[in-house]
């Protein structure tokens, strides 16, 4: 009994060490920071959250950023207290050199509060095509990624391009903006002109929507009629990183059905796998 009461006493006295409780301020501490980097990585993969919050990634490392600020933070002012240190001293003598630092250090105040309007505000993201006008020119180019600090852009010669948000004076977004697709197309007249427009309308729609774009203000005219064909023309609004997949594809979806109707020359396939020309239908 009196040995295991010596053993209790020397580990009383071990872990009132200022070291001990140090090593242990410092192990909680990392703990702690695992923990959080854990939790706001696996919070911030749930689906729901990638589908309200289009930049997860920035704003996940943007929220470890801050959790390890904050336990840097107490875990010092810990250290501190076991220690016994009094920065008010300190804190004094400091005064003129945060002054110093402060001047200094006015950029990169100005930097990291343009960052945070530029990611609350989802000007642009990562992917999108930006002019950004800066104090000393325009850079244009796709963005590569965005932080607080700056924004890295790959300009059309390929070279990465670092600008801090603190010099973006405006910015275009030209990945949002619309782009209006026009075609035009001719059929054979063995229709109605208005069934023949309704039908070439919900072509053009199935095909743009086939490609994953919001379509915007779709409009088939009548251009040309002569006693054998139509000319239509298909005019429809979409984003511009859709519109190259979109124009693709409303002219496959119409070229295809048209060629099934018979109103566009075309192959059909035959029972032996070999293309044979079908025979047009009278009608739709």
């Amino acid at each position: 009994m009196v040995g295991e009461g010596a053993t209790v006493e020397q580990l009383k006295l071990i872990l009132g060490t200022n070291w001990a409780q140090s090593l242990i301020a410092v192990v909680i501490a990392f703990l702690a920071w695992r923990l959080s980097d854990a939790f706001v990585t696996r919070f911030f993969a749930r689906r729901f959250v990638s589908r309200f919050i289009p930049r997860v990634a920035t704003y996940a490392s943007l929220t470890k950023s801050v959790l390890g600020v904050i336990i840097a933070y107490i875990l010092i002012l810990t250290l501190l207290h076991i220690w016994k240190i009094n920065i008010v001293p300190a804190l004094w003598s400091a005064g003129v050199i945060s002054v110093v630092l402060g001047f200094g250090a006015q950029s990169i105040v100005r930097d990291l509060l343009a960052g945070t309007f530029l990611l609350f505000e989802d000007t642009f993201d990562v992917g999108d095509g930006v002019e950004l006008t800066t104090g000393n020119g325009v850079v244009s180019g796709t963005v590569e990624a965005i932080n607080l600090r700056e924004t890295r852009i790959v300009d059309g010669r390929g070279s990465l391009v670092s600008v801090p948000n603190g010099n973006i004076i405006f910015v275009a977004n030209t990945t949002r903006l619309p782009t209006r697709i026009e075609l035009t197309i001719r059929v054979p007249l063995r229709s109605g002109i208005r069934a023949l427009r309704e039908q070439i309308t919900g072509l053009a729609e199935a095909g743009a929507r086939s490609g994953g774009a919001d379509v915007d203000d779709l409009v088939v005219r009548v251009e040309d009629v002569t006693p054998d064909t139509a000319a239509f023309s298909i005019s429809l609004q979409v984003g511009r990183q859709y519109a190259p997949k979109v124009a693709s594809l409303v002219r496959e979806s119409i070229a295809t059905k048209l060629q099934e109707e018979g109103l566009l020359p075309g192959a059909q396939p035959a029972g032996d796998g070999q293309p044979t020309n079908a025979p047009a239908p009278r009608s739709l």
